[in-house]
């Protein structure tokens, strides 16, 4: 006879998990979900810094081989390398005695662009008579000038042809120069010389400014980001232009040769046109800080950079005079962006 089952045996068998091995095992999957969300927001924010440094470095280096390019060219005048001798036929020049004009400190209008006896120039911390810059009563810094005939000449493959009306051009002989603008271009030949150069002039100013590309909805309450921009004087006007994003502070030294050995005898940072000897400078020093774009959550920059023989400390800073930390997003009192600063020296080539 075939055994009978017991059902009732059967189903006491057939058993779920009971609440308290079920609540060992949300904590063990809390613990391990824990553990994972930890790694991935670690990683997470390790992407960020490094892509943040990668971003400053880039913007640094970017800024440096931008400014080291114009110094180095600075003071070349083509195949003259005597400014005496370049006749300035530019409007205004037949009032200065056809000479190029004196650099007095000032940018008012685009006759600063044709101050060549001064090849290299700066301001130290203040825009004193600079106001064809933007204005900007938060970010200072230095700035820098630099004045040269284009390494191309008129005609080559990187200048239009003919020449462009209002850009001023500079064309040298041996022994002569003339300056003008590109719409006389025909009328100021070089008598009885065989060979010429004719060359853009090329006029530039680096300083810090509020980044016209900021953008305040991508860190919110950190407002906008400061740039190293560059006036420049393009067809007949001085425009900006934004060369690097996040300088938020630019030091320049110049070195001088005061006994005429060709070397540096000490740097020191510029001052007022007539206490600085321009024409003995033969170096300049550069520092600039790049900060990162957004404030990084749980940092705070203590640190003290040392910059043209002064310390910039972020973390004590208040440009703006409000009472705040310029930099302190999460009121802490503390600055709160990564910095990295870049430093180079530059021998100018042509004295």
């Amino acid at each position: 006879m075939p055994r009978h089952l017991d059902k009732n045996r059967v189903f006491s068998h057939n058993k779920g998990f009971s609440l308290v091995e079920l609540m060992v095992a949300l904590l063990i999957t809390l613990i391990l979900t824990a553990g994972i969300a930890q790694i991935f927001l670690g990683s997470k924010k390790s992407f960020t810094i490094q892509e943040t440094l990668g971003r400053m470095q880039e913007n640094g280096r970017y800024a440096i081989d931008s400014i080291t390019a114009d110094v180095r060219r600075a003071g070349y005048w083509g195949g003259n390398a005597d400014i005496t001798a370049i006749d300035d036929y530019t409007p205004g020049g037949a009032a200065n005695g056809n000479k190029i004009a004196v650099d007095d400190g000032t940018c008012t209008s685009v006759n600063w662009a044709r101050m060549l006896d001064h090849r290299i120039f700066g301001k130290n911390d203040n825009r004193t008579n600079y106001t064809c810059l933007p204005a900007d009563t938060t970010h200072v810094g230095d700035i820098l000038v630099v004045r040269y005939a284009a390494p191309w000449v008129l005609g080559g493959i990187t200048t239009p042809t003919p020449a462009q009306a209002n850009h001023y051009y500079i064309r040298s002989s041996l022994f002569e120069g003339r300056l003008f603008q590109g719409k006389d271009e025909a009328s100021y030949t070089i008598p009885g010389a065989s060979v010429t150069r004719t060359s853009e002039l090329i006029s530039r100013a680096y300083f810090i400014h509020i980044s016209d590309n900021s953008d305040p909805a991508k860190c919110p309450g950190s407002g906008a980001v400061p740039s190293l921009y560059r006036l420049s004087l393009i067809n007949g006007a001085l425009a900006s232009e934004e060369i690097a994003y996040g300088v938020d502070n630019f030091q320049v030294q110049y070195g001088l040769d005061t006994d005429g050995d060709d070397s540096v005898d000490n740097y020191v940072d510029a001052q007022v046109a007539t206490d600085l000897s321009w024409g003995q400078v033969i170096a300049a020093r550069v520092w600039l800080s790049v900060r990162a774009e957004c404030p990084e959550t749980g940092y705070d920059n203590t640190n003290s950079y040392a910059m043209a023989g002064a310390n910039y400390t972020p973390g004590t800073t208040d440009r703006d005079g409000d009472g705040n930390i310029d930099g302190d997003v999460d009121g802490d009192g503390t600055d709160d962006y990564r910095r990295q600063i870049f430093t180079t020296t530059i021998r100018l080539r042509n004295q």
